[in-house]
C-alpha cells in the first residue's frame, strides 16, 4: 500500500493548488501561505499524487514494446496520443508529458527548496533539514531527466550545444523561463543528484522517498543516457553495494494478485505515469518478436504476460507491472536492483571486461528462470557477442518501464541504426535512426507563454 500522507494543513493544501495552477512563468498568488515548518515541508513532499505519479507517459507511448489494431488506433487518431503512436511530425503536442513535471515535482520542490532557504532551524533538525532539501534536487533531477528524453536531443558531444529544456530552478515567476543548452540540461540534473546523495538518508520508510541509494542509481541511470559508461557503472556498482535483493520469479508462481507487489525488494524508488488509456489490457498488444524472444523456461513469459481471448486470442497483454496493479496502463518508471545489474554488466562489456559483465547478467537471469530446469549461463566470446545478448536481456526485463524510447535514443548514436515502425492496416510508418522527429513539439501554449524555441521539424 501507498504511504498517502494527507496534506490536512491548510498551508500545504494551498501551496499544492497554486501548483496546479501556475506553469512555468505564470504568477504566483499573492495569497499563498508558504509553510513555515520543516514536517509541513516534508508533507508536501510525501504526497505521492504529486511527487510519484506525474511521470510523463509519452516515454512509453513512443516505444516500440506494443502495437494497437488499426479499429483501436482510428478513434484516437486525431489526439496527441495517435498521432504520436505514428511518431507524426505535426503531431499535437503532449501537454500533460510537459505540464505534469513541471506542475508538481518540480514545481513543488522548488517551492520547497525556497522556503528551506527562509527557515531558521536548530542543530537538532540538521538531518530532516538535509533529507528535505536533498529529496527535493532528486525529484527536481528526476523529473528533468525525463523531459529531456522527450524535448530535446539525446545527449552527446555534437549535441551539446542544441536547444536543451527549460530549466526552472526557483519558483519565482519573476525570472523567465528559458531554454538552455542540452549539455547544460545534463549539467544540472547530474549536479542535482550528486548533491542530492550528500544529503538524503541512507534508508526511508518507503520507497516513494528518495534515499542515498535511490539518487546513486538515478545517476547510473542518467549517465548511462549520457553514454557515460565508466559513470554509470561507478554509481550503480555503489548503488547496489547498498542495495541488491532479486526476486526469485519461482515465489511468483503460481500467479498471485497482483503478480508483483508493489513495494517489493528489488524497488529502490517507486514512481509511475498517470494511467492512459492508450495502453490499457484491451488496447496494447505486446509486440510480438518481443514475446517470442523470452525462453519458455523463463518465468519472465509467464509473469510478465497475458494471453488475450477471443477476438484476439494469439496476442498478448502486458501484465508485469512493478507499480503492483499489472497493468502497462500504469507504467512504473521507477528504480530497481534489476535495472542496475543490468547496467553494470552493460558498461562491463563496453570497457571489455567480458566475463565479469556476464556474471552479472547470469545473477539476474538465474533469478527469472524456471527451478525445474537447469539454467545455463550465457557466455560471450567477445564484446560484441556480449553486448547483444546484455540489450537483449535488457529490453526483455524492463520493458514498460519508460526507458526503452531513451535507450532507443542512445543506441542508434552508438550506431544501431534502429528504425522503429507501426503497420496500420495497409499503412506503414517508419521513424528512422536519429530523425527529428524523436525530439518532441514543446506544448504551443508554452511557446506563446514563455516565448521560448519550438523544437524544429
Amino acid at each position: 500500500m501507498f504511504t498517502r500522507i494527507k496534506l490536512v494543513l491548510p498551508v500545504a493544501f494551498l501551496i499544492l493548488v497554486s501548483g496546479c495552477q501556475k506553469f512555468l512563468d505564470q504568477k504566483m498568488n499573492k495569497r499563498d501561505i508558504i509553510p513555515q515548518k520543516l514536517d509541513d515541508l516534508q508533507a508536501l513532499l510525501d504526497n505521492n499524487e504529486s511527487m510519484n505519479a506525474k511521470d510523463p507517459a509519452l516515454l512509453e507511448l513512443l516505444s516500440d514494446n506494443y502495437f494497437i489494431s488499426r479499429e483501436n488506433w482510428e478513434p484516437y487518431a486525431s489526439t496527441s496520443e495517435g498521432q504520436h503512436y505514428i511518431w507524426a511530425g505535426n503531431a499535437l503536442p503532449n501537454s500533460v508529458s510537459w505540464d505534469f513535471v513541471y506542475q508538481f515535482p518540480v514545481y513543488i520542490s522548488n517551492v520547497t527548496l525556497d522556503q528551506l532557504e527562509q527557515v531558521k532551524i536548530g542543530q537538532e533538525e540538521q538531518q530532516k533539514y538535509n533529507a528535505i532539501k536533498g529529496g527535493c534536487l532528486f525529484h527536481r533531477a528526476f523529473g528533468l531527466w525525463e523531459i529531456a528524453q522527450l524535448f530535446c536531443r539525446p545527449f552527446s558531444i555534437e549535441n551539446a550545444s542544441a536547444p536543451g529544456i527549460v530549466l526552472r530552478t526557483t519558483a519565482n515567476p519573476n525570472i523567465r523561463s528559458t531554454r538552455v543548452t542540452v549539455k547544460e540540461t545534463y549539467d544540472q540534473i547530474v549536479n542535482d543528484l550528486r548533491t542530492a546523495v550528500l544529503l538524503l538518508p541512507a534508508t526511508s520508510s518507503f520507497p516513494t522517498r528518495p534515499t542515498k541509494t535511490a539518487a546513486r542509481a538515478m545517476l547510473a541511470r542518467v549517465f548511462l543516457s549520457m553514454r557515460d559508461y565508466d559513470n554509470a557503472w561507478k554509481y550503480a556498482d555503489t548503488a547496489l553495494q547498498e542495495q541488491s535483493g532479486l526476486m526469485d520469479y519461482n515465489t511468483l508462481v503460481p500467479l498471485k494478485s497482483p503478480r508483483i507487489a508493489t513495494f517489493n525488494k528489488e524497488v529502490i524508488f517507486h514512481s509511475y505515469c498517470a494511467p492512459v488509456g492508450f495502453l490499457a489490457d484491451y488496447m496494447a498488444r505486446v509486440d510480438s518478436t518481443l514475446y517470442n524472444s523470452y525462453n519458455e523456461n523463463d518465468l519472465r513469459k509467464i509473469v510478465f504476460f497475458r494471453e488475450n481471448a477471443s477476438p484476439n486470442a494469439g496476442t498478448y497483454a502486458f501484465q508485469g507491472s512493478y507499480h503492483g496493479n499489472g497493468s502497462a496502463s500504469h507504467v512504473f518508471t521507477g528504480l530497481t536492483t534489476g535495472e542496475l545489474y543490468l547496467v553494470i554488466s552493460e558498461c562491463l562489456a563496453r570497457k571489455g571486461i567480458i566475463n565479469e559483465a556476464m556474471q552479472y547478467l547470469n545473477g539476474l537471469l538465474v533469478m527469472r528462470w524456471n527451478k525445474d530446469f537447469p539454467f545455463q549461463a550465457l557466455i560471450a566470446a567477445d564484446t560484441v557477442e556480449a553486448l547483444g545478448l546484455i540489450l537483449s536481456e535488457r529490453r526483455k526485463e524492463l520493458l514498460f518501464r519508460g526507458l526503452r524510447w531513451s535507450d532507443i535514443r542512445r543506441m542508434n548514436l552508438e550506431g544501431a541504426n534502429i528504425t522503429l515502425k507501426r503497420i496500420l492496416g495497409d499503412s506503414t510508418y517508419l521513424l528512422p535512426p536519429n530523425d527529428a522527429r524523436s525530439v518532441m513539439l514543446i506544448p504551443w501554449n508554452e511557446i506563446t507563454r514563455s516565448e521560448i524555441e519550438q523544437n524544429v521539424r
